[in-house]
């Protein structure tokens, strides 16, 4: 202004330059956007189709442009507007000092850093508590094999398997010809796999039941349970253990008496102090419980286990089953041999839904895998942002007080004390926006509670361990400019302009 340039000219030099590190940052954030959505793409299981369509887009891009406009101005023409109207004496004697002063910029500064840690400490704090509940979740025991399983669904046409024989036929001589395939241990079916998870997250197959011998209660009052149709493979194939009784077997015909197992989880609902087994369950007929097996996760592994029922596929055939194949080898491998036997059986069957337990298992974690990497990958970024602000913003402290620190140097104070000096003032900003961050945490993380397991929206080592971090990033960020401080020549500073 002093040499003559016009108040226009000024603001339109200070927010070009304004919207040019804002279209930057917009240009740099489109970037990391895309490949995002590519790593996304690449962890959206097949049950999902809909998200396997994610794009950058042109209302992305149409958005991203008119935010970092938006922006660019926002923050440009404020500051510009006031430089524009600076006292130029007052701006000049001011320059001659080149002290940073206590004015009410620095505040604003400082205001702006608080709250990029506070922002930084409340994401760090929401990663955290997802990461930790997904490790607890990893930990849980899924009661069935995921090792050397293959899966894959199948569905016999109504026209062609039109009696219960037909259907009770087709899945016996199929799990019998599975078995005899080299490199296949054992085969078995079940109506609905264990760990098949919706979007919806509703139960299936659920039945209403009464025990024989026991008072009657109104059908609206029945107590409910997983419904399973199962081969007598099935059980041996997945893992699942027999804990009293027997398991379903060949001779559980149509023409043998009704009989069925029942899990750990129904015997400790409705037989806590009997013997469940001879008893009789009346699901339209009585049927025999027989045999107790080990519960098993249906709905995936932070889902509670409900009280569930298996009964043989040879007195109750179904047409939709879910077969499952236990291999010596990797289960992927033998998937086009198991095709290949099933068509040998029926040319016309139609085959879904291949992948092994393992990958079921997978796609089961992947809403809450998902959330917690996007946390996680914000969390980074606003780490990573609060870092460079806390490093600018003492690197800048430090050269408008190159003349104060100049001045304290020739008066004798010692290299530690002008670090604490720089690092101390810093660090003061950095703990009040953690303390911030912290509370803002307290409050808002509640609403993570949902998606918890086995960790509460208060963990104290996460609510511990990010605010130090944060404190140890920004004592670090300090420490670079401050080491730099030390190394101030007085005789430089004193003559410095």
């Amino acid at each position: 202004g002093a040499l003559g340039a016009g108040r226009g000219r000024i603001v339109r030099q200070l927010v070009t330059e304004s919207l040019v590190l804002a279209m930057a940052g917009g240009a740099l954030g489109l970037i990391l956007a895309s490949y995002g959505v590519q790593a996304m793409r690449s962890v959206v299981p097949d049950m999902f189709p809909m998200l396997q369509h994610m794009s950058v887009d042109l209302p992305v891009l149409a958005f991203t442009f008119g935010i970092s406009i938006a922006t660019g101005l926002l923050f440009g023409l404020v500051p510009a507007w006031k430089s524009s109207h600076t006292d130029l004496n007052t701006t000049l004697k001011e320059a001659a000092g080149r002290s940073e002063g206590g004015g009410g910029s620095h505040r604003i500064r400082s205001f702006l850093l608080a709250s990029e840690v506070a922002l930084a400490v409340l994401l760090c704090v929401s990663a955290g508590l997802l990461l930790r509940s997904f490790v607890r979740v990893m930990e849980v025991n899924p009661g069935v094999r995921t090792a050397n399983i293959l899966t894959m669904n199948l569905s016999l046409p109504d026209t062609k398997y039109d009696t219960p024989l037909k259907r009770a036929t087709f899945y016996k001589s199929l799990t019998e010809r599975l078995e005899t395939l080299p490199g296949v241990r054992s085969a078995g079916a079940v109506m609905f796999l264990p760990l098949r998870v919706s979007i919806l997250s509703f139960r299936i197959g659920v039945n209403g039941f009464t025990i024989q011998g026991r008072p009657p209660v109104p059908p609206d009052q029945r107590p409910q349970a997983d419904y399973r149709i199962a081969t007598p493979g099935y059980f041996s194939t997945m893992g699942i253990a027999l804990r009293q009784g027997r398991l379903l077997d060949p001779h559980d015909d149509l023409n043998a008496r009704r009989v069925a197992l029942v899990n750990e989880a129904m015997v400790r609902k409705h037989f806590a102090h009997e013997n469940p087994l001879g008893q009789h369950l009346v699901m339209g007929e009585p049927t025999e419980i027989v045999g107790v097996v080990a519960d098993a996760k249906m709905y995936g592994l932070d889902a509670p286990v409900e009280p569930a029922v298996y009964v043989p596929h040879m007195q109750h055939p179904a047409v939709s089953m879910g077969v499952v194949v236990r291999t010596a080898g990797d289960p992927a491998a033998m998937a086009s041999a198991v095709r290949r036997e099933i068509l040998k059986l029926d040319a016309e069957q139609p085959i879904s839904d291949v992948r092994t337990m393992e990958t079921v298992l997978s796609d089961s974690l992947m809403l809450r895998r998902a959330a917690m990497l996007m946390l996680i990958v914000f969390a980074s970024l606003a780490l990573i942002l609060a870092t460079v602000g806390i490093y600018g913003l003492t690197a800048y402290s430090v050269s408008r007080r190159t003349h104060e620190i100049g001045l304290r140097v020739a008066l004798g104070a010692s290299r530690p004390q002008i670090l604490r000096l720089v690092v101390g003032r810093g660090l003061v900003t950095s703990v009040i926006g953690a303390a911030i961050g912290v509370a803002a945490a307290l409050l808002l993380t509640r609403g993570l509670s949902g998606m918890l397991y086995g960790v509460t929206a208060t963990d104290p080592l996460v609510f511990a361990g990010v605010p130090l971090l944060l404190i140890a990033v920004s004592a670090v960020a300090n420490y670079v400019p401050a080491r730099k401080a030390t190394k101030i020549d007085p005789l430089v500073a004193l003559r410095y302009e």
